[in-house]
């Protein structure tokens, strides 16, 4: 028992369960096999933008853009298919796209050495204006129907958005705990000075980071505008930063960087999903919806908050 609440993601997944328990309490329709589904497909480009705001948070960073990233590249997909473009060509071009804005943010931020929130508040219009300009402001719609294959197609079986997200969560998981990639990104986040002397490039890897952020920008781009079959480049991701930061926090990451892991925030944006959803299913009064997902997310902090600190503690002691 001692082992499982050491492990680093136990406080938000027990905390997960006590909020399935209460909406299933609350409404029968919760618990069922197809709102499951529904919860895992609305946040399938959370999941994967999420992979790439933990390695930026685990650097001691933040990546105030990606919603913008998210609108750009989608819009521009949705230009492309509207000129004839292949959909897949158009795909790889939008996730193309995705990189090139990370490339942007990485070189100001590791090789001109100006603060991430800086660099990413100004890209974050930058991008966002961008991506309103070449729509003219209107929605790109009618993609083909080719095109929807990327959101809406089954694989052996299974659907291929999420198919995607699984491949690419198991691929970083495995980056991040067994590569010398991974180890250097918690080292950086750790201590960076320290790391610096021992020979890690700092420079080389924050703007690797802030590459493939871009790239699954990119990816989880493609599968929105699939998805959903339209895209208004004022409002698409929105929000999606901080929501992908809060999950980050909620699966135990520190905003100083160093500690976190790909698995608690992919465990933090379902916890988000499914408060959300709860709160819709239980019909709790919208009006509401967004204060008690705060105040939920909050418990969940201040949670893995105290788990930390209570392991500190025990490490403390077993030093003594």
């Amino acid at each position: 028992m001692k082992r499982i609440a050491n492990i680093h993601e136990a406080p938000i997944v027990l905390f997960t369960l006590i909020v399935i328990a209460l909406f299933s309490s609350l409404s029968p329709d919760f618990f069922q096999f197809d709102n499951a589904r529904l919860i895992l497909d609305q946040n399938i480009s959370s999941f994967i933008v999420a992979i790439g705001m933990t390695m930026v948070i685990l650097l001691g960073g933040m990546d105030l853009s990606v919603g913008s990233v998210l609108a750009l590249t989608a819009t521009s997909v949705g230009v492309f298919l509207n000129h004839g473009v292949h959909p897949w060509i158009a795909a790889l071009l939008g996730v193309c796209i995705g990189v090139l804005c990370g490339a942007v943010n990485g070189y100001f931020i590791a090789m001109r050495k100006i603060p991430d929130i800086i660099v990413t508040l100004a890209t974050m219009y930058i991008f966002r204006g961008i991506a309103v300009g070449i729509s003219g402001g209107t929605w790109m719609t009618n993609f083909p129907e080719g095109f929807r294959y990327f959101g809406q197609g089954k694989l052996l079986g299974m659907s291929f958005p999420l198919l995607v997200a699984i491949v690419l969560i198991a691929v970083f998981i495995y980056l991040m705990r067994f590569t010398r990639g991974g180890r250097r990104i918690y080292a950086i986040g750790g201590n960076g000075s320290a790391a610096k002397l021992a020979g890690i490039s700092v420079v080389r890897t924050k703007f690797t980071v802030y590459v493939w952020t871009g790239m699954l920008v990119g990816i989880a781009a493609v599968i929105f505008a699939s998805k959903v079959g339209s895209v208004q480049a004022s409002t698409a991701g929105s929000s999606l930063s901080f929501e992908v930061m809060a999950a980050v926090l909620i699966g135990g990451g520190s905003i100083f960087g160093g500690v976190g892991t790909v698995a608690g925030t992919m465990i933090g944006v379902l916890f988000m999903g499914i408060v959300k959803n709860g709160l819709i299913i239980s019909k709790i009064s919208p009006f509401w919806v967004d204060a008690t997902t705060g105040f939920l997310i909050i418990l969940a902090i201040v949670i893995n908050t105290l788990q930390r600190v209570r392991q500190n503690k025990s490490k403390e002691g077993d030093l003594v």
